[in-house]
This record gives C-alpha cells, structure tokens and sequence, in this order.
C-alpha cells in the first residue's frame, strides 16, 4: 500500500473517533429518532425526547423550556417541513356530542386568546383567534366528566400534555392531547382541556367514534377547544393552523348541518379580519360576529370565552384564565366606571369612564384594587 493511502486511511480514522453522536435533525412529533432518551430543543423553546413506539424510535413533544443554552438545540436550516393539505378529508367522525353543544366559534375570531400564524393556504396572519372553541349547553357547565370527546379518525397518538406540566392557568386545567392520521401526515388534531378516560400514551392507536375522555369544564361559562395545527412550524417560525370544517367528511359535515351548522358560516375571510384586528383585552362576548348557536340554541352574549390571553399560545401551551366581561362592576353603573374608584378584577379587567377614556382594573400603590387609566 502507497504511503500516502495509508496516511490518508489513519486521518480518516483519527476523524471519525473524535466524532460524537448528534440529535436528529427531523425533531417533528413523531418524526424518527436515533438514540433512546436522547433530547433536543427546537427553535420555538420546546423540549423533544426519543422514546420507543412500537418497534419504531420517535420524538416525543414536552413542555417548553426557558433554558437559553443552545446546547442539543435543533438546527432549524434542517427541519423538514411540508404544508399541510388544504383539501385532505380525514375527518370521519363528529370529535363531539352535538346534543351537548351550545355554539362554536369561527376560525378568525376574537374569541379566547390570540393565535394567529400562518393558515394551510399559506397566508400568514396576525390577531386572531385560528381555532375553534366549543360552549356547552346550561345543564353541562361546571362539569369534569359530562361532555364527551371523541376521536376524529383512526390515527395515533401524537403527544400528550399532563395538566401538571401546564403551570398556572384555570382552575381544573385539563389536559391536551394530538393525533396524527397517514391521510396528512404534516397535521396535528388537538384537544385542549379535557381528562382521559384512559391512560394513554405516544403511539397509542384510536379508532374513529372512540370515547376518549370529557370536557374539563371546572366553573360555568367555560368552553374548550379543538385545533388542527401543522406537524411543524412555518418557513419563519409561526404555526401553521387550520379549520376542521375544511377537512371533514360529507357524513360528518352533515352531522352539523343537522344541528344548523355550516361551514361557509365557521370561517371569518382572513381579508375580513385583517381590516379589523382583534383586541383580545376587550372582553368580547360570544355574539354572532364571533359564534355560531346550534339549531334550537341562543348565544351567551353577555360573557367572553374564559381562556383568553392578549399573548399567542404555542401549541402545548394553553391559554390561561380571562375574567368575564365587565357587564356588572363595583361602580355602580353596568356602563361606565370612575378612575380610582375600587373594583374587582374577578368582575371583568376593562372599564370605560363616561368620557370614554378607557381604564382597567389594577391594583394600585395601596395594593388595593381600583380602575386606573389605560396605558
């Protein structure tokens, strides 16, 4: 052998031992995996563990760190991303009782919290709400264990969040959980708050139809939530978020129109909502520019979802509690209130004074709470 071949042979080897092993690049929920209990946090903050599913190594999603250490983080040039269909029905069964169901917020609204991003035809937006919220009939309002959750298709278990991984938030949080289905594969189906009726963990099979777990709907006025999120994050960063009304099924479409609801009516045109964006502290409540009542059912205007918060929401992050809106305040007048004059937070944030000057309830040097000017 040449010497210079066996020089070349001996550097190449010297190499390759000083090579440690390195995360997968492809940290996607349910994207391979190389190394049993390996971890990696991608661009948004979120932890990823490899875990063992069947016979397969997948990510796992866990909850957000705050660590700004960069080490085992993902690079994000390397992520593989797709969008997700915009015309793909794997929808085939109605994911909830109807007969249990109040109304339903359109995707666009103001309602809740703001999640905004990019929607499945690539348009990215900004003060939103790109989710769906579902409200309760009277009788099932401050219940644990009543409003049913079914699975939306034959898919698997794509993650799971424990309520106590959730921090502070509501009362009775609940807990989320995604599933996958092979008809997109770059989609998620979320449910927010709710408790299982099983154990289940990644890579769990559910059939369409199955009872998964109720609504954790700990206080009257509380609704819950189902999103449709792509696997990965958008080209900059954003979420990527859609409507389940676009991806049902006939047979499951016509469940709704049953119960007198469409889907032309389930979405706010994104050109719309951009003209007015939303104020996610001013309290709105559930009217027809937000909701949509089932057939034989009235809309609550007088309340606001409970879940809002004026900051986006990642996808493993739920939204915390929002006061009800301030239709009855300590001022004396359901209308306006008077800077300095004592008030309860719990009763609505956002008050108005008679010369329109918007204040909010805070609380003040004292500690004591009263309406004070909003800045």
């Amino acid at each position: 052998m040449k010497r210079s071949h066996l020089t070349f042979i001996v550097l190449a080897s010297l190499t390759l031992s000083f090579l440690g092993p390195t995360a997968n690049a492809d940290e996607q929920v349910g994207g391979g995996c190389k190394k049993l209990g390996e971890t990696a946090v991608d661009p948004s903050g979120f932890k990823h563990k490899c875990i063992k599913s069947g016979k397969k190594l997948i990510w796992d999603k866990e909850i957000k760190t705050n660590t700004s250490s960069t080490q085992n983080k993902v690079n994000p040039n390397s992520i593989s991303f797709a969008w997700p269909s915009t015309t793909a029905k794997y929808i085939t069964s109605v994911p909830i009782d109807l007969n249990q169901i109040n109304s339903i917020s359109k995707y666009g609204s103001c309602s809740g919290h703001n999640r905004d991003g990019y929607t499945f035809e690539r348009v990215l937006t900004s003060n939103l709400s790109l989710k769906h919220y579902f409200y309760p009939i009277a009788q099932f309002q401050g219940t644990l264990d009543k409003v049913k959750v079914l699975a939306p298709f034959d898919g698997t278990v794509a993650f799971i969040q424990l309520e106590a991984d959730k921090g502070m938030g509501r009362p009775k949080n609940g807990n989320g959980l995604g599933l996958s289905t092979p008809l997109d594969k770059n989609i998620l189906f979320s449910f927010g708050h709710i408790y299982f009726l099983k154990s289940f963990k990644v890579g769990d099979s559910v059939k369409a139809g199955q009872l998964l777990g109720y609504a954790s709907l700990p206080e009257a006025k509380f609704d819950f939530d189902i999103d449709l999120e792509g696997k990965s994050r958008g080209p900059n960063g954003s979420e990527v978020l859609g409507s389940i009304f676009d991806h049902m099924s006939k047979s499951v479409l016509d469940s709704f129109a049953e119960h007198g609801i469409s889907p032309n009516e389930m979405k706010i045109a994104i050109a719309d909502r951009q003209k007015q964006p939303c104020d996610f502290n001013s309290g709105v409540g559930r009217t027809s520019v937000n909701w949509v009542a089932l057939k034989g059912m009235h809309l609550d205007p007088d309340t606001s979802s409970p879940q809002g918060s004026s900051a986006s929401s990642s996808n493993t992050s739920k939204p915390t509690d929002a006061p009800k809106s301030n239709t009855n305040t300590d001022s004396g007048s359901s209308n306006f209130q008077k800077e300095g004059q004592a008030c309860n937070p719990t009763k609505g944030p956002n008050g108005k004074a008679s010369d329109g000057t918007q204040l909010v309830c805070k609380p003040g040097s004292d500690g004591k709470d009263s309406w004070q000017v909003k800045k």
